[in-house]
């Protein structure tokens, strides 16, 4: 192997490298600046250098045309990722729900709720199907006992404020609640 060969495959290694530590250790945010210039377009671009080159180089094609294919390999490479990157910004910010798409859901008492100080726990089903169990409070003059049925009025940052429900809607039980 010759020097120019050497060379494009550190560049893929190190490139590659960066990929893989940025992708899997890092934030991939986009920020405000240009994303092209982040350190994972970047690492890409010096992966797909790399890669272009060692190819060209490995096939013993010159050096000018190697390194018209690296820099098309780098610019390719780039593309597809900010392409990939964009897809999975765009799923991040579909896929969470916040605290406060619990408002307006039934749940049930699992650990008595005090009246006036002190916290209790409600467990319920989220939009996404999935039960919660959460800590709670509720202005109610009385303790909620075990098993009450609960509407969650409002969250905080630390607690679910929750309303007792007088009577179940028709035909459902506690259990239908959570």
């Amino acid at each position: 192997m010759d020097g120019l060969t050497i060379g494009y495959l550190a560049a893929f290694a190190v490139g590659g490298i960066a990929v893989l530590s940025a992708l899997l250790l890092t934030d991939i945010g986009h920020g405000d600046g240009m994303p092209f210039l982040s350190l994972t377009s970047l690492s890409a671009a010096l992966t797909g250098a790399g890669a272009g080159g060692f190819v060209g180089s490995a096939l013993h094609i010159a050096p000018l045309p190697t390194a018209i294919v690296a820099v098309v390999c780098a610019v390719a490479l780039v593309s597809i990722l900010q392409l990939f990157l964009t897809y999975l910004r765009g799923q991040q910010a579909n896929s969470h729900s916040g605290r406060a798409s619990y408002v307006g859901r039934l749940g049930t008492v699992t650990l008595e709720v005090p009246a006036g100080d002190g916290w209790g726990e409600i467990a319920f089903i989220d939009a996404d199907g999935n039960r919660v169990h959460s800590r709670a409070i509720s202005d109610e003059p009385s303790e909620l006992s075990k098993n009450t049925a609960v509407y969650i009025a409002d969250v905080d940052s630390e607690y679910l404020h929750v309303v007792a429900i007088p009577e179940a809607p028709s035909g459902a039980t506690t259990k239908d609640l959570i």
